[in-house]
């Protein structure tokens, strides 16, 4: 294997402009951001296929950086941005190339492979630029095929562990309610368990949170019953949102309420800027909090007062789309989530 203080050969295609510079960057570049910098031009040279949140993921996925905190992937991300919109992104390869260590190249190219391996495969769009990428890091073709396999066996593997958390069903403590877990940890599937509620997210924006609590008493009861149910759920969403939402997140407004008689339920959407749960944008850009619209849904179920939320992250990207559409977009969504969820007395 070549030692990579040169490009060497010249290849030729859409990568011919990063591959052929002779362009370098004063700033320094650690081992570990010298592999995630050749990761980082794999992505940048193939967007729109490939975001940010990809790449991060998969650095994640390598023992390499599994000591980072999210500040530290986040500020290391930033930097690389901003080596390849000053210098040029030939320039942060040719940095990357002087810096990294002969022990790390082939984690290089199988991070970098890892970002295009869909459904136990490198697609064929993908198997021209991974040869001229190799080529660019001195592997050779045999090792490089090796690697390459071992990625696609690794990820199968990670898809068979997929399956098995796809069917695994979640359970309340307190045995209210069972639900299939919806996230991918593949994806960067977490479960936040917290008294009270759970949420299921991933890296990717998906928020689906259950927060209940059991409706005890008969004070509790006789008041539903004056007031009418309609009325208490009205009364009570829109106290936790203004708990929850409009206390704690700045500049958040409440933009939709509403009854669903059909389903006995109250439904709301929140605007809160820069309140996603994700903070990595598209296209390698520095990071920043995303916008978001969240919406909940409450209502009771055997004697337990639910809150179902979700959310539609970074809405600039539809700005055709109306908030009515956008309204629809998310009540869908809670209801198919709701429609997976069995409930039960609490135990």
């Amino acid at each position: 294997m070549a030692k990579l203080n040169s490009i060497g050969a010249k290849p030729v295609g859409q990568l011919d402009q990063i591959f052929n510079s002779e362009d370098t960057s004063e700033v320094s570049l650690s081992s570990e951001e010298s592999l995630a910098a050749v990761a980082f031009v794999a992505a940048q040279s193939n967007s729109p296929d490939t975001d940010a949140d990809i790449l991060e993921s998969v650095l994640w996925e390598s023992e390499i950086f599994a000591e980072y905190s999210e500040d530290d992937m986040s500020a290391m991300l930033k930097k690389l941005s901003g080596i390849s919109s000053q210098d040029g992104v030939g320039a942060l390869f040719n940095t990357a190339c002087k810096s990294i260590p002969d022990e790390l190249v082939l984690d290089a190219f199988a991070v970098s492979v890892a970002m295009f391996v869909v459904d136990g495969e490198v697609s064929d769009k993908y198997q021209h630029f991974l040869q001229e990428f190799q080529q660019a890091l001195g592997l050779e073709d045999e090792e490089a095929q090796e690697i390459i396999e071992e990625v696609i066996v690794a990820y199968s593997e990670s898809d068979e562990e997929v399956s098995d958390f796809d069917a695994a069903l979640y359970q309340s403590p307190e045995g209210n309610f069972t639900v299939p877990i919806p996230v991918d940890p593949q994806q960067g599937g977490k479960i936040d368990e917290q008294e009270g509620s759970v949420t299921f997210s991933d890296d990717f924006g998906v928020l689906l949170k259950i927060d209940y609590f059991p409706i005890g008493g008969d004070e509790v009861a006789e008041f539903i019953e004056s007031v009418g149910e309609a009325a208490y759920l009205s009364s009570f969403l829109n106290n936790f949102i203004d708990g929850a939402i409009l206390g704690t997140f700045p500049h958040s407004k409440l933009l939709h309420a509403e009854s669903l008689e059909n389903e006995e339920a109250y439904f709301a959407v929140v605007d809160i800027p820069g309140g996603a749960t994700i903070s990595v944008p598209k296209n390698l850009s520095p990071v920043t909090r995303m916008n978001v619209y969240r919406g909940f849904l409450s209502f009771i179920a055997q004697g337990v007062c639910y809150t179902i939320s979700s959310q539609i992250v970074d809405r600039e990207a539809d700005e055709e789309r109306s908030l009515e559409s956008e309204v629809e977009v998310i009540m869908d969504k809670i209801l198919d989530f709701i429609e997976t969820i069995e409930f039960a007395e609490p135990v």
